[in-house]
């Protein structure tokens, strides 16, 4: 019974240790794999949104920059922990400007290519709205420049509070000055305000429609018991 026991010890021993490696190995190259994935995707994008027919379409043009800030993250956030063979790139930052400029990329990157897919979905909202709606000024070629820069402006502000709450420690590299404050706020603006704002306008986007085919089918309705 004992030898069994031991037995049954030594290969579930040798089982964890093979999960181990092949997990340890495989977590190793997934910033090469989400890199390589990611820029076909974008190249795709390209390929997709710049066509005759796409490319003066607003909603279009919003989401090929939104890709192109993923792009840019891909290439300034993530393959960086490839190359140098960690996934704490941070802790090779010797100096407080370095710190302060790459927290700002790391937050800052992302919430911009977020921040632009809520501007799409705001775009297809307006779409479903009449055409005296003030969210209608989303869909005029001429405004997509001052909405670009009003978004990357936005995404900049909500991105402060990561290059003011880190700071380079000697012996540690970049790390939160304020752990609670940083996370409590990383909370707030990327896990609970930015997709709460997407649904919300899939939300509103889904009831305009909704009322939008009831009226067809009223009219319709209509149309049919009087002719």
């Amino acid at each position: 019974m004992s030898f069994d026991n031991s037995s049954s010890a030594a290969k579930i021993s040798s089982t964890i240790t093979i999960i181990s490696l092949i997990q340890i190995n495989f977590i190793d190259y997934l910033p090469l794999i989400f890199a390589i994935l990611g820029t076909i995707g974008f190249i795709g994008n390209l390929f997709t949104f710049l066509q005759p027919t796409l490319r003066k379409n607003t909603f279009c043009i919003y989401s090929l920059i939104g890709s192109t800030f993923d792009f840019i993250n891909l290439y300034t956030n993530l393959l960086p922990n490839y190359l140098y063979h960690t996934q704490n790139i941070l802790l090779l930052i010797t100096d407080s400007a370095s710190c302060r400029w790459k927290l700002f990329a790391l937050a800052g990157v992302p919430q911009t290519s977020m921040n632009f897919l809520i501007l799409s979905l705001i775009d297809r909202y307006s779409s479903t709205c009449s055409m005296s709606s003030p969210f209608n000024k989303i869909r005029k070629l001429k405004n997509v420049p001052y909405f670009t820069f009003i978004t990357i402006m936005i995404s900049c502000i909500m991105s402060l509070y990561s290059p003011l709450l880190y700071d380079y420690t000697p012996g540690f590299g970049c790390v939160p000055t304020d752990t609670m404050g940083n996370g409590i706020l990383y909370i707030c603006l990327q896990g609970f305000l930015t997709p709460l704002l997407m649904l919300l306008f899939v939300l509103l986007t889904f009831r305009n429609m909704k009322r939008s085919r009831e009226r067809v089918v009223r009219t319709f309705f209509m149309i049919f018991i009087y002719s």
